[in-house]
């Protein structure tokens, strides 16, 4: 993984965010498992948050306590200006979350799409214990990534591929599987991409 953000500055720089691979239009799989295992105070952070809906969705359903994290400067600077009239509720942080650090614990890790870049041991080591630490027991970790079927590559990068084994054995026993699903994603060019998605609970 390129952890200089001149690589996503480039990307949310140069290209409409409508047509960035990954775009949404509304939240779909994690807008809904977030509301089914969460509640409206529960403190929520979206690794990676880009420039994604997701923010604005759970707010309009009454959220108050969410983290954004991202990279890029100029994607969170676009988010940030998206959200003004919600400051109160989202605090934002421009940051590598191999780096992060937060005296606050979450109730849900949200992770859309950033995991998968990380192809180096170390690097999933290191995002693993930040995890870990950061998640209250009891917690949850909802990640999204490319699944077997989908992309090798996506923004000239390369990913790792994840199904239910891998990641489970990647995440130790702290973790425990709650639940998982697949989604084809409509890229705005109108292409597909296979995406397996997995909702763990941490049980120590």
């Amino acid at each position: 993984m390129t952890n200089t953000p001149t690589h996503w500055d480039n990307i949310y720089q140069n290209q409409k965010h409508s047509q960035v691979s990954w775009h949404q239009t509304q939240s779909t799989i994690s807008l809904d498992w977030i509301l089914k295992f969460t509640n409206k105070n529960d403190s929520i952070i979206d690794v990676g948050c880009g420039v994604s809906i997701l923010a604005d969705n759970l707010i309009d359903k009454g959220y108050t306590n969410l983290s954004l994290l991202e990279l890029s400067n100029s994607a969170l600077s676009t988010i940030k200006e998206r959200l003004k009239n919600h400051a109160e509720k989202v605090h934002f942080h421009h940051e590598n979350v191999l780096e992060f650090k937060s005296n606050n614990q979450f109730s849900l890790w949200h992770d859309r799409a950033v995991f998968h870049f990380l192809t180096d041991e170390k690097d999933q080591k290191t995002y693993i214990k930040k995890l870990t630490n950061q998640v209250k027991k009891g917690g949850y970790f909802l990640l999204s990534t490319f699944s077997p079927s989908g992309p090798k590559l996506c923004s000239k990068l390369d990913i790792v591929q994840y199904d239910v084994k891998k990641i489970t054995q990647l995440l130790g026993g702290s973790f425990k599987l709650i639940k998982n699903t697949s989604e084809t994603h409509s890229r705005p060019n109108g292409n597909t991409q296979d995406f397996n998605y997995f909702l763990f609970q941490k049980i120590d």
